[in-house]
Parts: structure tokens; C-alpha cells; sequence
């Protein structure tokens, strides 16, 4: 009888939790799961925080980049009037393309010193190349930095100028720069070659006789140029428009590109690109810094709630 009795009692100690032991695990797993709820409602917290600080951080990453990259560009390439450039020591407006300075610039919304909302001034975009050596066959050697021939049945092909020894070709009767292009032909087959690892060797070889743009135009009697040692050839220029558009989802700083030849005698429409979100209208000004330019524009997060970002840059060339 006592050894039976002693099975059963320590069957009875082994057979499960007791009441006190069960609400105490009941009690520590609330609060673990009260923890982790916890902090997931915190961390979601933090993330809708911090997400539209982000956002903005990114919106004007993105908007820097391409601004610094278009005043980079600002008057780089562009030919002058009569081939005649002034340097002035303020910034002074565009007149009738090609401009007498190039690094004008045209304010069309308010002023530059209160501030102007809608900027428009000349810049080259695009490609560049360099003339180093004739060679047999009526072919030249070119050091090619991003040169196009992006020539299709539906799509006229690219214009350039060339620089030749101290200025522009140009129409003798209207001292205009000529714009020309390259023949579609297989030996030019290779579009963007850059010039960034630059190893002393020649990249491209091209035709050296190129066509001009406007075949009713003649250069020297003829419709063609043959190119040279020393020539320069820049792609035509681009006019540069800044300004802010209201759109649906708010106000954006618009970059809008005009290619005055390639506009002028194909007929090819400007390039409109949002840069990036801003806060309101007045949410970028140009104001005039002697040669140079004071940017002042405040970003916007597209993320709900709005964050804000205001920046000041100058740019000078």
C-alpha cells in the first residue's frame, strides 16, 4: 500500500503546470507580446516619420544633379554673333540667337533681383568632338566625346557646328552659324563613344565630308564642308527653359530644351522633363550674382505628409 501510494503521488507531481505556474506564464507572455506590439507600432511610426524626410532628401538629390549639370553646360558651346564674344562682368540678356554674350540669360517671370521664377538661356547638351588627322579615302580621325549619328528613315539626323581655326563656320550673308551633319554612312556606326578614359588614340572615324542641314542653304557654293585637322565639331545648341508648372500632384520645376537648328529646320519640338517636386509657385528664384546665379529652391517629399528642403546654390561659369 505505501509503495503504491508513492507512484501515484509522484504521478500527480509530473502531470502538468500548476494554476500559479500557468498565470505566470500567462502574465510574461503578455508582456512579450505587449512589447513586440509595441514596437512594431513604434518602428511603423518611425518609418512614416522618417520616410518623407527621405523622400524629400532624394527629391532634391535628383534636382541638384540635373541643375548642376544644365549651369555646367551654360554658354559651353554656343557661338556668338558676327563670331565676336563680349565678357561682360554681369549677367546680360539673349538677344537674337546667336547672342553677343553667351553667357546671357533672359528672365521671363518677375526680375532678377527680387527674383525670377522662369529662366531661359543657351547651353550645349550633348557631344563633342575633335578633328586630329586626315586620313586615306576621304575619311578624318575623330577623338569622339558622345558624338551621334542616331540617323532613322522617320528621324532627321543630329546637327552640329564646327569650330574652325577662330570661330563658327557661318552663312556668309548672314554671318549665322551653319549647322551641319554626318553622312549615314556604315563607317559611322558607333553612337556616344566617350572620351572619359581618354588614351591619346583617335575613337571614331568618320567621312570627312559632311552635309549641311539646310540643303537650301549652300556653304562656300556647295552643300557640303569638307572637315580638317583642328576642327571642332559641337553639337548645335540647345535653349534652356526653367520655370514651375502646377500639375496634378503639386508644383514641379520644369526643364524644358529647345535644338534652336534642329527645331528651326525639322521642325522638332522642345523636351519637357519634370525635375523635381517643389512646395508652391514661388518655390525657385534665380537672382543674378554678378556673372553668375543665386538658386534658391525649397524640394517637396511626394509622400504624404509633405516634408520640405530649401537649398541655395550659386552657379557661375
Amino acid at each position: 500500500m505505501q509503495f503504491s501510494f508513492s507512484i501515484k503521488e509522484s504521478l500527480l507531481k509530473v502531470k502538468g503546470f500548476t494554476l500559479p505556474e500557468i498565470l505566470v506564464v500567462i502574465v510574461l507572455s503578455s508582456i512579450i507580446l505587449g512589447a513586440i506590439v509595441g514596437l512594431f507600432i513604434s518602428s511603423e511610426n518611425l518609418f512614416k516619420k522618417t520616410k518623407p524626410v527621405s523622400d524629400v532628401l532624394e527629391e532634391m538629390r535628383s534636382g541638384l544633379a540635373t541643375l548642376d549639370f544644365v549651369f555646367s553646360r551654360w554658354g559651353a558651346g554656343v557661338p556668338c554673333k558676327n563670331n565676336q564674344c563680349q565678357n561682360n562682368s554681369n549677367i546680360v540678356p539673349c538677344d537674337d540667337f546667336p547672342p553677343s554674350d553667351p553667357l546671357c540669360m533672359n528672365c521671363t517671370q518677375g526680375d532678377f533681383s527680387s527674383g525670377c521664377s522662369e529662366v531661359v538661356f543657351y547651353g550645349n547638351l550633348y557631344g563633342l568632338g575633335f578633328v586630329v588627322d586626315n586620313k586615306t579615302g576621304n575619311m578624318v580621325d575623330i577623338i569622339s566625346c558622345r558624338l551621334e549619328n542616331d540617323y532613322k528613315d522617320d528621324k532627321p539626323r543630329q546637327c552640329y557646328y564646327i569650330w574652325h581655326q577662330n570661330g563658327v563656320i557661318t552663312d556668309n550673308s548672314t554671318n549665322k552659324p551653319l549647322a551641319f551633319s554626318f553622312n549615314s554612312t556604315p563607317e559611322f556606326n558607333s553612337n556616344n563613344t566617350d572620351c572619359i578614359n581618354f588614351n591619346k588614340t583617335p575613337n571614331l572615324t568618320i567621312p570627312a565630308e559632311i552635309d549641311l542641314c539646310n540643303s537650301s542653304i549652300t556653304y562656300t557654293s556647295n552643300t557640303t564642308y569638307t572637315l580638317q585637322p583642328g576642327d571642332i565639331i559641337v553639337r548645335s545648341t540647345q535653349m534652356i527653359k526653367l520655370y514651375v508648372k502646377q500639375k496634378k500632384n503639386g508644383y514641379w520645376l520644369i526643364m524644358e530644351k529647345t535644338d534652336i537648328e534642329m527645331s528651326k529646320y525639322y521642325g522638332i519640338k522642345s523636351s519637357i522633363n519634370p525635375i523635381a517636386k517643389l512646395k508652391d509657385a514661388d518655390s525657385f528664384k534665380v537672382y543674378m550674382a554678378g556673372k553668375g546665379v543665386r538658386i534658391r529652391a525649397i524640394f517637396a517629399s511626394q509622400s504624404s505628409p509633405s516634408q520640405f528642403f530649401e537649398i541655395i546654390k550659386y552657379y557661375g561659369r
